[in-house]
C-alpha cells in the first residue's frame, strides 16, 4: 500500500517558503549565537595606593642651563661639560619604598641613546647631542630606560640626582647653541 503524496503546485511552495524565510533566518541566527557562546573569566590583580609622592615644583618644567663645554677637545661619543640636575619627590607615603623613573625625548640620529639638538636657529651647534647620566655616570639611554628610585618615606624630600653632558656625535661638529627636551614619568609599585 502506498502513502498518498501531496503534490502542491510549484508557485504555492515558493509562496510558503518566501513567507517562512525571514522566520527561519531569525531562528537560525538566534540558535547559532547560543551554540557558539563561551564564558570567559578574566582575573585582574591590582594594588590600590592611598596616594603617591608629589613631584616638587622645582622639578616640574625645569630649564637647565648647561655649563660651557670645549668642543675642540672632545672626542666622538665621549661626554664633556657636566651639569647636574635633580628630581625631587616630596611627601611620600610610608607604604612606598621605590618608584620607577623613565626619561623620553627625541633621540639623535647618529647616537640614538642621546637627546637630539633641536635648536633650529642659525646659531645651532652641529654634530652635538646631549646625554643624560645617572649618579654612577652610566648613560640613561633615551630610547630604552628605567631608573629604580629607592624612596625613604621618613625624609620630607627624596632627591634623585642626574647629570647632563654634551656629546660629540660626528666629525663635522661645530660650536653653537644646544637645545633638547626630555620628559620623565614616574610609576610606583
Amino acid at each position: 500500500m502506498s502513502v498518498p503524496v501531496m503534490h502542491l503546485p510549484l508557485f504555492i511552495w515558493i509562496f510558503i517558503m518566501s513567507k517562512m524565510e525571514p522566520i527561519f533566518f531569525i531562528i537560525l541566527l538566534f540558535f547559532s549565537e547560543l551554540s557558539f557562546s563561551e564564558r570567559v573569566t578574566i582575573n585582574i590583580n591590582a594594588s590600590v595606593l592611598e596616594r603617591t609622592c608629589t613631584i616638587s615644583n622645582d622639578s616640574l618644567n625645569q630649564k637647565i642651563e648647561l655649563q660651557g663645554g670645549d668642543l675642540r677637545q672632545s672626542d666622538i661619543g665621549v661626554p664633556f661639560g657636566k651639569t647636574s640636575f635633580s628630581i625631587n619627590l616630596i611627601d611620600c607615603p610610608v607604604n612606598l619604598s621605590s618608584a620607577h623613573l623613565k626619561f623620553s625625548g627625541e633621540s639623535d640620529s647618529s647616537m640614538s641613546n642621546l637627546l637630539k639638538n633641536v635648536n633650529g636657529t642659525d646659531a645651532a651647534a652641529q654634530g652635538v647631542a646631549l646625554g643624560l647620566y645617572n649618579t654612577n655616570n652610566v648613560n640613561v639611554d633615551i630610547t630604552n630606560n628605567e631608573e629604580t628610585l629607592l624612596i625613604n618615606p621618613v625624609l620630607t624630600t627624596n632627591i634623585f640626582n642626574f647629570f647632563i653632558y654634551y656629546v660629540r656625535v660626528n666629525q663635522t661638529a661645530a660650536a653653537g647653541k644646544v637645545t633638547a627636551i626630555a620628559d620623565f614619568e614616574i610609576a610606583y609599585d
